[in-house]
């Protein structure tokens, strides 16, 4: 049996210094960081709604904004970027015996 990976770009909008800080490390357990306020990660519904309850414990609701783009599998192969930076990142398959 297989886990369903979910494929998802997190951007955010933190205003006060501390809880933008607080955020991004969150999100470095989580995913790739692509641009200041956005990463890039794979997965799995129980580390999704994870990672939403670590965010949303840390942000103020009235000043801040955090938006989840769900990537399907075929538009993550086709990923384009120009400059510094790389497709989106695959996960490394590992097998535990």
């Amino acid at each position: 049996m297989s886990v369903k990976t979910y494929h998802v770009v997190v951007s955010y909008d933190v205003h006060d210094p501390k809880r933008l800080q607080r955020v991004g490390k969150s999100m470095k357990d989580y995913g790739e960081r692509v641009l200041k306020s956005v990463f890039e990660c794979n997965l799995t519904e129980r580390q999704f709604q994870r990672m939403v309850a670590r965010l949303e414990d840390i942000i103020d609701h009235v000043e801040d904004s955090i938006r989840y783009y769900f990537v399907c599998e075929k538009c993550v192969n086709n990923v384009e970027y120009s400059g510094l930076g790389q497709a989106f990142a695959k996960d490394e398959t590992i097998v535990i015996m």
